[in-house]
């Protein structure tokens, strides 16, 4: 190796270490071993017709919750070895999901070391996103301190993504984190319209003829898929194509098909095209679903709402569009999430969003269900996480108020029964230039100290266990 090559290996690897050693600093949660009785909280549980409980308990051990209910109920579960915590006027929900995310796949857009979202090629039905997340990655612990405590991570690139994962946002390895490692198998389906704008250079005909050309190569693939599969199972001794094998789940209709689609001739084109194929389909993106609701609602297909702070499609329509579809598909009877649509950094704006989803006439409680039981059920993991009942499992989060305020603030969160430390990367930071201020501002001696937000004392503060 010459002098230069050296010189610019040594720099590549410098950076790529530099990039990767910005780890997260918080450590997992250990795991539950005492029961744990919140009570005194106002609790909203996320499941199908539950109303919220005032004043309510929930009684948790073992990573899964045991009752939860008024006083009397739940008090009756408490063991006399418990730990209480006293929460009057904080709520208590199921962990919020990050959905349509690629969370933990990329840490600095700028470092493509770091950069996990898609592979080379087309077709790469057997990319799993769990395989490729980075348990280490200093954005998590940001994201949970908006409640944010799961994700359904999708890879990026291609016209076949791979495989979409349901991952915990707290656990020392992939493994520990991965809660469904084939939550959906991504489609990015063309536009069907023409587009007419300044940056387009192909006519109308030559878009309609690369839509034709698009569509049919997706045909094949699934075509070349099903023939596969069908030729293993009558002859199991045929080589084995991990791209093909990949899908069985899908053809089968145990596994969904995520369709990337936003507007609503990719919407409509793109189920119609799942239906016929005998499918399982879930719209992403779904900005113009409500144009095409009633396909939706006639294939029972599901949406993920990606992201609420956007732009209309359309430059003639309102400017509060993208604002009011999550309350337009409730009036329609259209079963659907809501995600960030954000970038992984900014994932903490959901629950902002589904304040805005709530100020634009949707019902609040149906905008929780919408980032906690829904996508969890998406994920394919909904009879474990995603709502407060019995045998769920202990993924919770203590706001100190409505979790859509902006002025609440998560107090406490377990994952699985254990508690998660809520530190951050943001909160390190502030610490650091608050002190930074202190020290260029001399203070009297017997001036009392001043502590950064996250040092303060939390109010309601866990009292010692007690019968």
């Amino acid at each position: 190796m010459n002098q230069r090559s050296f010189v610019m290996a040594a720099c590549a690897m410098a950076v790529t270490a530099g990039a990767w050693a910005r780890q997260s600093n918080e450590i997992p949660a250990p795991r539950q071993t005492a029961q744990v009785v919140l009570r005194h909280v106002d609790v909203r549980p996320c499941t199908p017709g539950a109303k919220p409980i005032t004043d309510g308990w929930v009684v948790f051990e073992g990573g899964k919750v045991s009752a939860l209910g008024a006083e009397p109920m739940a008090a009756s579960a408490a063991k006399p070895d418990a730990y209480f915590i006293d929460a009057p006027g904080h709520v208590l929900t199921p962990g919020l999901w990050a959905s349509a995310t690629t969370l933990g796949l990329i840490e600095t857009a700028q470092v493509e070391a770091t950069d996990d979202t898609t592979e080379f090629g087309e077709f790469h039905a057997e990319i799993r996103a769990a395989t490729a997340t980075n348990p280490d990655s200093d954005l998590p612990p940001v994201a949970r301190n908006a409640g944010i405590l799961m994700a359904h991570v999708f890879p990026q690139g291609g016209v076949v993504g791979g495989h979409a994962s349901a991952m915990r946002l707290d656990g020392w390895t992939v493994m520990d984190r991965t809660a469904n490692a084939d939550a959906g198998v991504i489609v990015h389906w063309p536009m069907m319209e023409p587009v007419q704008t300044r940056w387009q250079q192909k006519t109308a005909d030559e878009q309609r003829k690369d839509r034709d050309k698009a569509v049919a190569a997706i045909d094949r693939f699934f075509d070349s898929a099903e023939a596969y599969l069908r030729a293993r199972t009558a002859d199991p001794s045929l080589n084995k194509d991990a791209r093909y094998e990949s899908l069985r789940a899908v053809v089968e209709g145990r596994e969904r098909v995520l369709l990337d689609a936003n507007w609503p001739g990719q919407i409509e084109a793109s189920v119609l095209w799942a239906v016929r194929r005998g499918y399982r389909p879930l719209v992403v993106g779904g900005l113009g679903a409500p144009d095409v609701a009633p396909l939706l609602v006639k294939h029972k297909v599901p949406v993920i709402v990606r992201g609420i702070n956007r732009m209309p499609l359309r430059e003639s329509d309102p400017y509060d569009t993208a604002y009011s579809v999550p309350a337009k598909l409730q009036a329609a009877g259209v079963e659907f999430s809501i995600a960030s649509g954000d970038e992984p950094a900014h994932e903490r704006s959901l629950p902002a969003q589904c304040g805005r989803a709530v100020a634009h006439c949707m019902d609040a409680g149906r905008a929780l269900e919408c980032v906690t039981r829904v996508p969890a059920e998406f994920a394919g993991v909904g009879d474990r996480y995603g709502t407060i009942a019995p045998g769920m499992s202990a993924t919770l989060v203590l706001w100190s108020g409505d979790p859509f305020e902006i002025g609440s603030a998560v107090r406490r969160a377990w994952m699985d029964g254990g508690e998660i430390d809520l530190n951050d990367r943001q909160k390190r930071m502030h610490g650091k230039y608050l002190e930074k201020e202190l020290q260029r501002t001399p203070m009297p001696p017997d001036a009392a100290p001043v502590m950064a937000p996250d040092q303060q004392p939390v109010p309601n503060a866990p009292k010692d266990p007690a019968p």
